[in-house]
């Protein structure tokens, strides 16, 4: 029982790094390698972790030989436009102007049932609302509505509206972001006047955010009874 919890704590450990190593995707941004990869990583980690006669260098070796065959498959779609096409297709478009494309449905095998789910999930009530369908390579599929059924945005009615930029998490729960920090440009020092201008510590603070403007909001955490 101690060698197979001493093997899973090293498997773990190991898997971590190699998931790390391959890229921070969520299972539903997957390309079709990342995910092949990601399943075969987890079929030969739980192999010499359960059957104490495997050495646990074979599985070393074979998980390891795989996340780097997966970063040399990413840096070559990254740099060839061939390599990529072969491995991650290409965006099918299902609707144009309105008008359903059967042989695309058929080539990509996706339902009408499933179009019309989409068209509404972003709240449109029929086809005719629509410009463009388009199923990306990671199998979601982006919805593009006409001109006239498109949201209303203060550059359409001509109003000039300041650009706030990104709201940077400088503090959270009482810990100083140091890549939010500098990316808001924050020396420590402001970060600390912040503070004292709330009567906390920075320990204190739940968290404490800045826009690009310089607009900062700053929330105490709650004290303890």
């Amino acid at each position: 029982m101690a060698v197979i919890l001493l093997r899973t704590v090293i498997f773990y450990i190991v898997l971590t790094a190699i998931m790390r190593l391959m890229g921070k995707r969520q299972i539903g941004e997957m390309q079709v390698s990342e995910f092949v990869t990601a399943f075969l990583i987890s079929e030969m980690a739980a192999l010499p972790i359960t059957d104490i006669d495997i050495p646990l260098m074979h599985g070393f070796v074979a998980i390891c030989t795989l996340g780097c065959l997966e970063t040399l498959i990413s840096f070559a779609v990254q740099k060839s436009v061939t390599v990529r096409k072969a491995l991650t297709g290409e965006p099918v478009v299902l609707i144009s102007d309105g008008k359903v494309i059967e042989k695309a449905l058929s080539t990509a095998r996706i339902t009408l049932d499933e179009v019309f789910a989409q068209i509404r999930g972003a709240g449109y009530r029929n086809i005719g609302d629509v410009q463009y369908v388009i199923l990306e390579q990671n199998g979601k599929m982006s919805v593009l509505p006409k001109a006239a059924f498109d949201e209303l945005t203060p550059n359409d009615m001509g109003i000039g509206v300041e650009n706030s930029g990104m709201t940077h998490p400088v503090i959270i729960d009482g810990k100083i972001n140091n890549c939010f920090a500098e990316t808001a440009k924050i020396p420590l020092k402001e970060t600390e006047r912040e503070a004292r201008r709330c009567k906390a510590a920075i320990r204190d603070i739940l968290y404490m955010t800045c826009d690009d403007l310089g607009n900062k909001v700053t929330v105490k955490k709650e004290k303890k009874r």
